[in-house]
């Protein structure tokens, strides 16, 4: 039995957790998606699609567990998905992974850096495969990936976290080259600084907590990437009349220094 029985149009959602992945998921369903929650964590999942539903309706999200950097588990869960709900009208890619502590590269396991660029490009290939063919069948489609400052800058004690990004950037690239003209829409958002959430906002702020400087904590949106603003810019990308699709965006708060700056 469909669990969209009113066709809604789909969106694929990879890496949902307390961030970008939830806030997205939410804006989405408001403006009457129903909604692929994917992530590894099946109690986050669940929390994150009874709020969904909550609020939305009783056909407004559904979780799949999966993991991102094996193609079989992505084939299932889009599988599941195309059956329960219906055929991908957006994705977005958003796991990602790194670390908090940098290591120069001869402190870095070959294990973490072939992990990491697992979850921070392959598994957007693997998920790219599995619905471009629909999109093209149907001549519309819309691919949004997450990028961040890593996507375009190198930098020191994060060899097994920005090659994977740097290779995602590419990626949506080639996509674009490949598919525009036949509908697709693919665009990189490059996240150029910390977002308010359980893991690198919270370490942002703890480090504001012990330093005293409260007066950040009191305006944290001008040093904080607020998820709910950034899902704002993911239904922007998705909306753009086809005259004017954009192809890459950077976004920052107000107080963040422009990635360019070595």
């Amino acid at each position: 039995m469909s669990l969209n029985p009113t066709s809604k149009p789909v969106l694929a959602v990879i890496g949902v957790g307390p961030g970008i992945g939830e806030a997205v998921s939410h804006h989405f369903a408001s403006k009457g998606f129903t909604v692929a929650l994917i992530a590894r964590t099946e109690d986050k999942l669940a929390k994150i699609q009874t709020t969904i539903n909550s609020e939305h309706g009783d056909t407004a999200s559904k979780y799949y567990v999966a993991d991102a950097r094996s193609e079989s588990s992505l084939q299932s869960t889009f599988a599941s998905i195309r059956s329960d709900l219906g055929p991908v009208n957006v994705l977005i890619y958003n796991a990602g992974s790194r670390r908090f502590t940098p290591r120069t590269i001869l402190e870095t396991s070959s294990e973490e850096f072939e992990s990491f660029t697992k979850i921070n490009l392959f598994g957007a290939f693997f998920a790219s495969k599995l619905v471009l063919p629909d999109m093209l069948a149907k001549g519309s489609g819309t691919i949004l990936f997450t990028g961040a400052t890593g996507s375009i800058r190198g930098s020191g004690g994060l060899s097994s976290f920005s090659p994977g990004k740097f290779g995602l950037r590419s990626l949506s690239q080639i996509i674009t080259r490949e598919f525009q003209s036949r509908g697709i829409h693919v665009a990189h958002v490059l996240i150029d600084g910390p977002v308010e959430s359980d893991l690198v906002g919270g370490v942002v702020k703890r480090r504001w907590e012990r330093s005293g400087e409260s007066d950040k904590l009191a305006e944290k949106d001008l040093y904080l990437m607020q998820p709910k603003d950034l899902a704002g810019i993911y239904w922007y990308l998705y909306t753009q009349p086809r005259s004017t699709w954009t192809q890459e965006l950077d976004v920052r708060s107000q107080r963040e220094q422009m990635f360019s700056k070595m």
